[in-house]
């Protein structure tokens, strides 16, 4: 391992270490105690000072050291964040390291039977991972410490943010960062608001508005969303929409360029997509929930919440036909668009890999036509396409293999999938399952690492193990 990987996650540390006085805020405002999130705080601030003292001034940053830092800083902060869970009795270590992956990877699948029972710093804690994770730890550290003079961070950045390619929206990375944090937390803030107005309490409207921000789904209910009023559910649900949305397209929006921003074809696409799956899981379950207003309202608030991988949930969604349960299986694994807070494989994916194929078919009747992929009015390079293949190639394998491991449980070959698609895809909410208390130690680790390689989109993980394997 190269001496500027570990400068690197020296910084990240150090950086992850402030974000612990948030929640130690909150301890003291509830008299609860406050020890558990500083000695985390201290570890890793102490960590973090130690590998910055490497010298790695004279080291250029690379592709392969971009992904051996972000898989190493994710795992690194999982350990870390896991200990105020485990410090406070909540949960054994590896309960609390399940809840924490499930935390920064935006997944939302919990080991807790009861949240309610949780302290408020605890809970916080729990849902400000979701939001700290949701634009990425890495870009958090990027914002607020220089990880580098130059923009070979790009290498970082492009490691951490989900989507086949990731470019700056303006000159330099910090600035790129900041705008991107500007529309994050505005768009937080005015969900806090509203939630505030429909009849939530400030400190629950925060830390479901750091569920949705995210795209996680961590509740202070164990009800999840469910007893809340019409307008707040209505709320929630059109941000988990729009934190679905490529966030460059605010971006355009932002200074102004509108037409450009809703010529967007991933957008288009996501629109589309969305449309359908509300109609028809809607038209589908209308004879089981009644009435035409609750089956739209279930119908839009869970297309909104598992096709951008939140899971939040207002009713059984186990009640739902066969027909509406398939497609929102394929709706969990496809998820929304790139550069936006999502799990899955995104929609960038999808329609690169369908335009492939289409080629490829175009090019066996006619082999000495010219044919190329074009992708938002651009044209898609090989080198792109070649990655979006591998990268739906090894989605599948991973899950089989996943799905192999925790087969041993003996739990019935549905909720197998059910566990698999929901912890890979970073959704959280599934079928048959309320919570994974009851897996196995062994099924907690490889679904962790499931949330893991999900969420860091597989390369950046499997390029730190073929690494450590080759020493």
């Amino acid at each position: 391992m190269r001496k500027i990987v570990y400068n690197y996650l020296g910084k990240v540390l150090i950086g992850f270490s402030i974000l612990f006085i948030f929640p130690i805020i909150v301890a003291l405002l509830y008299k609860e105690s406050f020890l558990v999130f500083v000695i985390p705080q201290i570890i890793s601030l102490i960590l973090g000072i130690l590998l910055n003292l490497i010298d790695a001034k004279k080291f250029t940053i690379f592709a392969k050291d971009g992904f051996k830092i972000v898989a190493l800083s994710w795992i690194m902060i999982s350990i870390i964040g896991a200990l105020p869970f485990y410090l406070n009795n909540d949960a054994s270590f590896i309960d609390a390291l399940f809840e924490t992956v499930s935390g920064f990877t935006t997944t939302g699948a919990t080991i807790f039977e009861d949240v309610e029972i949780l302290n408020k710093s605890i809970l916080f804690w729990r849902s400000f991972t979701h939001f700290i994770g949701g634009m990425g730890v890495l870009a958090f550290v990027m914002t607020i410490i220089p990880l580098s003079k130059n923009d070979k961070s790009m290498h970082v950045l492009k490691a951490e943010m989900p989507g086949p390619t990731v470019g700056k929206l303006v000159p330099g990375i910090k600035k790129s960062l900041i705008y991107l944090y500007i529309i994050y937390i505005t768009l937080t803030f005015i969900e806090w608001i509203l939630l505030f107005i429909g009849g939530i309490s400030p400190f629950d409207s925060l830390l479901i508005s750091f569920g949705t921000a995210g795209t996680g789904g961590f509740s202070v209910l164990n009800s999840s969303i469910a007893s809340y009023s019409v307008f707040s559910k209505y709320v929630i649900a059109i941000f988990m929409f729009l934190f679905g949305v490529n966030f460059n397209v605010y971006f355009l929006m932002l200074i102004g360029n509108i037409k450009n921003a809703l010529k967007s074809e991933e957008l288009k696409v996501y629109i589309l997509i969305f449309i359908f799956s509300v109609s028809f899981i809607c038209i589908n379950t209308i004879n089981l929930i009644g009435n035409i207003s609750d089956a739209f309202m279930q119908a839009f608030f869970h297309v909104s919440s598992l096709m951008t991988s939140t899971g939040y949930s207002i009713g059984d969604i186990n009640i739902y036909p066969t027909a509406s349960r398939i497609l929102i299986l394929i709706l969990m694994l496809i998820s929304a668009c790139a550069g936006s807070t999502c799990g899955g494989f995104k929609i960038s994916r999808l329609i690169i890999c369908v335009k492939s194929i289409g080629r490829d078919l175009k090019k066996m009747v006619h082999p000495n036509s010219v044919q190329i992929v074009t992708f938002e009015g651009r044209k898609v390079s090989e080198e792109t396409i070649k990655n979006t293949n591998s990268f739906m190639l090894l989605y599948i394998i991973l899950i089989i293999i996943i799905l192999f491991i925790i087969s041993f449980d003996g739990y019935s070959f549905e909720t197998s999938i059910n566990a698999v698609f929901t912890t890979f895809a970073n959704v959280g909410l599934c079928f048959n399952i309320s919570n994974f208390a009851d897996f196995s130690s062994l099924s907690k680790i490889v679904l962790s690492i499931g949330m893991l390689l999900g969420r860091l989109e597989i390369f950046p993980v499997i390029t730190l193990f073929t690494d450590l394997k080759k020493k």
